[in-house]
């Protein structure tokens, strides 16, 4: 006996289109490595945001990096869960092909999820042109000729 039931069910993302599934997270030690190596950050008086391209069309990845000066147990957590809050409901609006990590500086009261939700669309928006504007400044300094073959050719 066959299972057809699931054969025309709709998939868990299309039935749940605002879930933060595990596609959408950063969790190996090497993944947070590689977007800190990257070395693109942006950041504002709340909240820092590393961030390292991937391929063009794939959904962006969030990391969180929340230390313990933010402060206790309840404190870290809170920031996480709100973050995640935050990307999870902004992320039609965030830049696409991008690996993310948000790191919370230490506050006196943590914020609303409104303002991190802000926060972290602007963030990400500044991370993406300045990871465009890198990319750029590299793809140019490739192509142009090299100096000082042209000054040796010149001299003989």
């Amino acid at each position: 006996m066959t299972d057809s039931s699931h054969a025309g069910a709709p998939q868990a993302s299309e039935t749940r289109p605002f879930r933060f599934d595990k596609a959408r997270k950063i969790k190996r030690s090497t993944d947070f490595q590689l977007v800190y190596r990257a070395r693109i950050r942006v950041y504002n008086e709340r909240l820092t945001v590393c961030c390292r391209p991937t391929t063009p069309n794939a959904p962006s990845r969030l990391g969180l990096s929340v230390s313990k000066k933010v402060g206790k147990a309840f404190v870290r957590n809170r920031w996480k869960r709100l973050l995640r809050e935050a990307f999870r409901l902004r992320r039609r609006e965030l830049p696409q092909g991008f690996d993310f990590v948000a790191i919370p500086t230490r506050q006196e009261t943590i914020p609303s999820l409104a303002t991190l939700a802000d926060d972290l669309t602007k963030l990400t928006a500044r991370c993406a042109r300045k990871a465009a504007k890198r990319a750029e400044a590299v793809k140019t300094a490739s192509t142009a000729p090299n100096v000082s073959n042209v000054s040796a050719e010149s001299r003989q």
